[in-house]
């Protein structure tokens, strides 16, 4: 579950028969819609995507913090949703979407709440039926509250504990003033320990959770009207209801302040907070513009970056139905002042106001943003998001409306906007500088709220969950890759997908810093990564990135390299990312500011707790000399020259390294044609180089403590060296194992004895990473300090009863069906098949290797699973890093 300040811009829903439209392509994507009205007033939208057998669905309430009375009570009945309900528990909820593989999950923003399923589509109605237990006669009662409640601060505590997310409230407090969007959405810890109760939960909920109320979009590999069909089957019983009047307020004068924090980081944040227009403002499309212009690698606030003034710079907007907050932040080294920093973004802003916005940074914000709506398809999540935005949260009848004002957007538009909004005099800024540098956390993420409530019953699977493990298979094939090597060496897969006009390149060079970099050389290949952006030897810098405009491509290059480009322009996409990947400028100019920023970085972070961790960790599970114990220092990047970073190009980056996946509108032919146009004339010179860490033995345990000032939560980490390899026959046996260790719900061991029994964490997960040489396994969690070692020894207690005693067949059973699930996800955006494609060619696995997996994993015995962790896992072989405060 999440909390998140994003708009909504109601349409009002009106009481009707069922009424299905027939399907009609959207614009952008070429993909069936359906849409229908139930008579009780629910809208659903069903959106034919057939990239995977898979299905998202999106149940979005229109309701979220806007409305609530009581701070945090929108994001507590969220929460409480996922306790159970008159028809169905908490424990047979999660046990029914554990056993399809598939994932779920919540938000609460200000004017809606959504909650989202996805899974194999075979299992719709799974997703459906889940969803309608909990559409009527919610379980809320005190005693379920109670134990909720503990997570929920566990949230706050967390979120509040960020510096960044501390100057993102006050800076929104300010901004957002007189409106029902200044509320706090998140909650805070005395509201929840004596404001929310059962009572409050229930008025809420009886209030707004009604069909009349609620948007369902279903995205996916299914029919439209049949969908449509069973919807109506499972929810059209459900009465409407009368629904309270919305609140309301109006916008605050407000002058500008500064506010001052100080943060955990080893860098200093400063935030520019403004005013703009909302969605439904005529001018809300140029503040978009506006935005994305000063978001331009050809613009001046990217120049800071590029300068060398900032590590990182750019502009974010929250939006609402009658403002939106924008922000520019620039994140700068520990010795740059944060008025400094402030002063450089402010004169750009009054740069813009005094000569006006460059005609073609408009014209080509404009194209990205109508360009982009043709990729959503590219994800079936993704495109459920999407749809999911533009109607129940901007008021739109599709994603494709926004089209149209993009394109009415004028240069003069964009400056209005930019003179009136962008008002430096009444900017809020935010200042978070580090305290006790290199004592605190570089990192700085929300809180990933889990929301797994693990049964406190086990009971039997509903009978329409039931049929998930009674009739359990490998799935299908649905991927039809082409493989081939190019005669300098590259290997070029090929999948073709016709469901939107785009083609994704995406390439890997197989590299090893650690193991290839020079000694006394470390961070060359992260200076060597940082100068792609600065041009080649065709293009400059600003002229590499108007190419790039000019097709709406979005591209990176280095050992990761990739463009996204629409289907007409993938030639011409191809030959610039060849020409960033392949011909890289390497000007001394810009080596002196790249090499400059990254010694600033490494010095920075050297003594943080992440880094600490890491290099902990790394001691403790190998031997002196080994690679995975060098880290660039200061003096190490100091010594690296210009023609130490065209000699690590040199070696490190060779075709016969090199992996290309082309996803999307192609054919092999095709892709081979323009890869090897663009790619075939790379050559490297000498022996291929082993970018493979030696063989390592199994480490001794031991335990280390790495203090982090802020934290009152423990991070452990419990990691050994193990000796099986990624094509060691025992692999999916320890898959199956580690499945029912901490995946799932029903089936996941650590979540029962760990949570539910002892309530000793939050969250756990475990995970083997095999690789070709060498590979570890590892066990991690988040606890109290008081709980960091009874929870180590339940953990040790788990695998030593998983070596000793047979897995129970229902786990096991269970265990497999999630597996079997997960194939199809994984499949269902382009990212994630690319990702599948380089991850086995890195390892020098079949393609079909999910399926061969899946069907060895099927076959695993409760004999063969015992054996195979008696074999690998050593259960008090662990090395334990706690990171933040230590065993109590």
């Amino acid at each position: 579950m999440k909390h998140r300040s994003l708009c909504i811009a109601l349409a009002g829903l009106v009481l009707a028969a069922l009424v299905a439209v027939a399907p009609a392509p959207a614009a952008a994507a070429n993909l069936p819609v359906t849409r229908a009205t139930l008579a009780n007033g629910m809208h659903v939208v069903v959106v034919h995507d057939p990239l995977a057998p898979v299905v998202t669905t999106i149940l979005n309430y229109k309701v979220g913090s806007n409305d609530q009375w009581i701070d945090g009570l929108a994001h507590a009945t969220e929460h409480m949703m996922f306790r159970g309900s008159a028809s169905l528990s908490s424990g047979s909820l999660m046990d029914a979407i554990g056993v399809t593989g598939g994932d779920f999950d919540a938000d609460t923003q200000d004017a809606v709440t959504q909650y989202f399923f996805t899974v194999p589509s075979q299992y719709l109605d799974i997703a459906l039926r889940l969803e309608r237990s909990r559409a009527t006669g919610l379980l809320m009662s005190q005693n379920l509250w109670q134990q909720e409640s503990g997570a929920i601060t566990q949230e706050v505590t967390q979120d509040n504990s960020n510096a960044i997310y501390r100057m993102f409230q006050k800076l929104n407090d300010r901004l957002l003033a007189g409106t029902p969007y200044a509320k706090n959405g998140l909650g805070t810890v005395y509201g929840f320990a004596h404001q929310v109760n059962a009572k409050e939960l229930l008025k809420f909920y009886h209030a707004w959770y009604h069909p009349n109320n609620a948007l369902y979009v279903i995205v996916g590999d299914v029919d439209g009207p049949t969908v449509v069909e069973q919807v109506r089957r499972i929810f059209g019983d459900i009465p409407a209801a009368k629904l309270p009047a919305r609140a309301t307020g109006a916008l605050r004068p407000f002058t500008g302040h500064v506010y001052r924090d100080t943060s955990d980081q080893p860098f200093t944040a400063v935030l520019l907070g403004y005013r703009l227009p909302g969605y439904h403002s005529p001018d809300y499309a140029a503040g978009v513009i506006a935005g994305d212009v000063l978001n331009s690698q050809r613009g001046d606030l990217y120049a800071l970056q590029a300068s060398g003034k900032a590590y990182q710079v750019g502009f974010q907007e929250q939006s609402f139905a009658t403002t939106s907050v924008g922000l520019t932040y620039a994140i700068v080294p520990i010795s740059t002042k944060p008025e400094d920093a402030d002063g450089w973004v402010r004169g750009v802003i009054d740069g813009y106001a005094k000569s006006g916005v460059p005609a073609d940074l408009v014209a080509a914000a404009k194209l990205r943003e109508i360009s982009q709506l043709e990729f959503a398809g590219n994800s079936i999540q993704g495109l459920a998001f999407q749809w999911s935005s533009a109607l129940a949260v901007q008021g739109l009848n599709s994603p494709d409306d926004m089209i149209a004002a993009f394109r009415n957007v004028t240069v003069a538009d964009v400056d209005r906007v930019l003179r009136s909004s962008f008002d430096n005099s009444r900017a809020i800024a935010a200042y978070a500088v580090p305290k006790n540098v290199g004592k605190l956390s570089i990192s700085g993420g929300m809180h990933k709220e889990d929301n797994a409530i693990p049964p406190s019953k086990h009971l039997p699977l509903v009978s329409w969950a039931q049929r998930v493990l009674d009739h359990l298979q490998v799935p299908k094939q649905t991927l039809a890759p082409v493989s081939t090597i190019l005669p300098n060496g590259i290997r070029l897969i090929v999948q073709p997908e016709h469901i939107t006009h785009t083609v994704v390149v995406t390439g890997s060079i197989a590299n090893n810093s650690q193991v290839q970099e020079p000694a006394g050389k470390d961070g060359v290949a992260d200076i060597t990564a940082g100068l792609f952006p600065y041009g080649t030897t065709t293009y400059d810098r600003i002229a590499l990135q108007r190419e790039f405009d000019k097709i709406a491509a979005s591209a990176t290059a280095g050992t990761e390299f990739g463009i996204s480009t629409l289907t007409a322009n993938f030639d011409r996409g191809v030959a610039l990312l060849a020409d960033e990947e392949l011909h890289p400028a390497f000007n001394p100019a810009d080596f002196a500011i790249v090499a400059g920023q990254e010694a600033k970085s490494v010095a920075d972070a050297a003594d943080s707790p992440d880094h600490l961790t890491e290099v902990a960790l790394a001691n403790a599970l190998y031997p002196v000399g080994d690679p995975q114990r060098r880290f660039a220092t200061p003096a190490t990047v100091q010594a690296v020259g210009l023609d130490d970073v065209k000699t690590w190009y040199a070696s490190a980056y060779r075709p016969d390294l090199t992996t290309i996946v082309v996803i999307g509108d192609t054919t092999p032919a095709q892709a081979r044609s323009v890869i090897a146009k663009y790619f075939g004339g790379w050559t490297a010179s000498g022996p291929k180089p082993d970018v493979l860490p030696p063989p390592v033995g199994a480490n001794a345990p031991g335990a280390v403590v790495v203090p982090a000032v802020g934290r009152v939560q423990s991070s452990v980490q419990l990691v050994e060296t193990i000796g099986l390899l990624r094509t060691n026959p025992d692999w999916p046996a320890l898959q199956v194992a580690n499945t029912a260790l901490t995946g799932g719900f029903y089936s996941s061991l650590l979540y029962h004895d760990l949570r539910e029994v002892h309530g000793y964490v939050y969250n756990v997960s475990s995970g083997v990473n095999a690789g070709r040489r060498r590979s570890t396994f590892e066990v991690s969690y988040g606890s109290d300090p008081k709980n960091v070692l009874p929870a180590a020894d339940q953990i040790v207690a788990n695998l030593v009863r998983l070596q000793t005693a047979p897995l129970d067949p229902t786990r096991l059973l269970r265990a497999k069906a999630l597996l079997m699930g997960e194939v199809p996800i994984r499949q269902a955006s382009y990212d994630g098949v690319a990702s599948l494609f380089l991850n086995y060619a890195s390892r020098d696995l079949p393609l079909d290797q999910n399926l061969i997996d899946a069907r060895r994993e099927l076959a695993t015995s409760q004999a063969a699973l015992q054996k195979a962790m008696a074999k690998w896992i050593r259960p008090k072989g662990f090395v334990r890093v706690v990171t933040g405060p230590g065993p109590k």
